[in-house]
C-alpha cells in the first residue's frame, strides 16, 4: 500500500470536531479529519497499516492510497489528457502593445528595465497583427487585450491608432479588453464602446493620498481624481471593471480606506460581471526593486490580508482571495483539476508589440532575450524556444513531478524560473502549503458547514 505523495494534511480553522483537513490534488479529494482519523493517517504515513480496514478502504476509494507508487504514477499520466483538453478549450488571450511609452512614472513599474521605447504602432503593423490572428487561430476568437506601456494615452495620434485597432477588432469579431492606469480612461470610453468590451483593468493603490504618492505623472501630478472620474463613467455605462490594487508593506493597510470608499459608492454591491477586484503583490522580476524592505512574500501577503480583514470586514466584501483553490472549493464543492502547468506563456497567452515582435507572456514583454518570433514585417518563429515553453509542465520538470504540491503550483512562472535558474524547464517554487493553510482558516466556517 502506498500513501499518496500528493496527500496534504493541514490544520483547519480551530474547532472541536475537525481540527484537520486532508486533500489530494491528483484525485481532487477533500475531507475534514478528526483527531482519531489523524492518528490513523499518521500511522499510514509511517508505513504501517491501521487495524480499521473500513478506513483504509475509504482512503483507497478517495485516491489517498494506491496499491503502489507505480499505480499513482500511472494515474498521474492518465489524468494528463484531462488537463490538456481543458487547456485547449481555454479561450486564448492575445495582448497587443501599441506603445511601451507611459504617461505615469510609478516607482515600482516592472518595465523600468525595458530600454526606453517611445514609438507608436502603425496601421501596417496593426493590419499584420490581425492577419496573423486569423491564420494562427482559425477556429477560435481570442479576445484582444490592449497592453503597454500605457495603451490608453489620450495623445491624438495614439487615440487614432487605438480607434483603428478597435474598428479592426469589431470587423473581425474579436472582443476587447484593456490593462490601463486609467488616467485617460474617460477619453477612451466611446472608442472602446464600439466593440464588445470584456473588461477594463484599472489600478488604484489606495485612497487618494496613498495612490497619488505611488502612481503619479512624470512631473509629480496626482492621478487619483482623474482615474475615479473615468471609473465612474465606465461603471455608469456598465463597462466591466477589474480593479487592481498593487500592495507592499508601505501601503497594505490603506486598502481598508480604499475598500470603504468603493463600498460607499455602491461598487462593491455590483455583480462580479460588472465590478471585481484583485490584489497584486509587488515583487522583483528582472530588475531589483528600489525598496526591497517593503516587499512581501506570497504567504506573508495573504496573512496580512487575513489579519486586516479580521479587523475590517469590508475587506471581505472588497476581495475574496483564492488561496490556491480553497475559495473555488467553497464556491463549487470541488477542488480544481490537477494543474500540470500554471505558466500560460505560448499556450493560452501571447503578446504582440508595435515592432512586430512576439512574446509568450506579459512578464517577458519587451525583453529581447525572451522574444519568440515576429509577425511583421515577416512571420518568423523560434520554434525551438516556443516548443520549450509549450512543453513545460510538472511532467517535464523532475523537481516538480515528485513534489507534493506540484499539481497545485504547476511549476510556477517560467519567466522567473529562467531568470533565476537559467532555463524554462526549472521550478519556480511557492509556499503552497502555507497559503492553503491560510485559506482553510479564512474560509473555515464555510467549509465546516459544508460538512465534507
Amino acid at each position: 500500500m502506498y500513501y499518496s505523495r500528493y496527500n496534504l494534511l493541514l490544520e483547519m480553522k480551530k474547532n472541536q470536531d475537525y481540527p484537520f483537513a486532508l486533500m489530494n490534488s491528483l484525485s481532487g479529494s477533500f475531507d475534514l479529519v478528526g483527531s482519531e482519523e489523524k492518528k490513523k493517517l499518521d500511522t499510514l504515513r509511517q508505513g504501517e497499516s491501521p487495524e480499521d480496514q473500513v478506513f483504509v478502504d475509504y482512503l483507497f476509494s478517495r485516491g489517498y492510497l494506491y496499491p503502489s507508487k507505480d499505480a499513482e504514477d500511472a494515474e498521474l499520466v492518465r489524468r494528463w489528457p484531462e488537463f490538456e483538453k481543458a487547456l485547449h478549450e481555454t479561450e486564448p488571450q492575445v495582448l497587443l502593445v501599441p506603445t511601451y511609452a507611459c504617461n505615469l512614472a510609478c516607482p515600482y513599474c516592472y518595465q523600468n528595465g525595458i530600454k526606453q521605447k517611445t514609438q507608436l504602432m502603425t496601421s501596417d503593423v496593426a493590419d499584420a497583427f490581425f492577419n496573423y490572428l486569423k491564420a494562427k487561430f482559425p477556429g477560435k476568437k481570442p479576445f484582444i487585450t490592449l497592453f503597454g506601456g500605457e495603451a490608453l494615452n489620450a495623445a491624438p495620434r495614439q487615440k487614432e491608432i487605438i480607434d483603428y485597432i478597435v474598428k479592426k477588432a469589431v470587423k473581425g469579431g474579436y472582443a476587447i479588453s484593456a490593462v490601463t492606469n486609467g488616467y485617460d480612461l474617460k477619453e477612451y470610453l466611446d472608442i472602446l464602446g464600439q466593440a464588445v468590451v470584456k473588461e477594463i483593468q484599472v489600478t488604484l493603490d489606495g485612497p487618494q493620498s496613498v495612490h497619488d504618492e505611488r502612481r503619479h505623472t512624470a512631473n509629480g501630478k496626482g492621478t487619483y481624481t482623474k482615474i475615479m472620474e473615468g471609473l465612474e463613467e465606465a461603471i455608469r455605462r456598465s463597462v466591466p471593471i477589474n480593479l487592481r490594487a498593487v500592495v507592499d508593506k508601505s501601503n497594505y493597510e490603506s486598502l481598508v480606506e480604499l475598500a470603504e470608499d468603493l463600498d460607499a459608492r455602491g461598487w462593491l454591491d455590483l455583480p462580479s460581471s460588472r465590478f471585481k477586484s484583485q490584489i497584486g503583490r509587488n515583487y522583483e522580476l528582472f530588475e531589483c526593486y528600489a525598496t526591497p524592505q517593503h516587499l512581501l512574500g506570497q504567504a506573508e501577503h495573504w496573512a496580512m490580508f487575513m489579519e486586516l480583514a479580521e479587523k475590517h470586514p469590508v475587506l471581505r466584501k472588497f476581495h475574496e482571495p483564492e488561496f490556491k483553490g480553497i475559495h473555488h472549493l467553497v464556491q463549487s464543492g470541488e477542488l480544481y483539476l490537477p494543474s500540470y502547468d500554471t505558466c500560460p506563456a505560448g499556450k493560452t497567452e501571447w503578446v504582440f508589440d508595435l515592432y512586430g515582435d512576439i512574446y509568450g507572456c506579459t512578464a517577458t514583454t519587451g525583453q529581447d532575450e525572451y522574444k519568440l518570433g515576429t509577425f511583421y514585417p515577416d512571420v518568423k518563429m523560434k520554434e525551438k524556444e516556443v516548443k520549450e515553453w509549450q512543453e513545460r509542465s510538472i511532467l517535464t520538470i523532475p523537481e516538480c513531478r515528485e513534489c507534493e504540491v506540484g499539481l497545485i503550483c504547476g511549476g510556477g512562472c517560467g519567466a522567473i524560473a529562467k531568470d533565476r535558474l537559467g532555463k524554462v524547464q526549472a521550478p519556480d517554487c511557492h509556499p503552497i502549503k502555507d497559503i492553503l493553510s491560510l485559506g482553510l482558516k479564512y474560509y473555515g466556517d464555510q467549509l465546516l458547514k459544508m460538512g465534507f
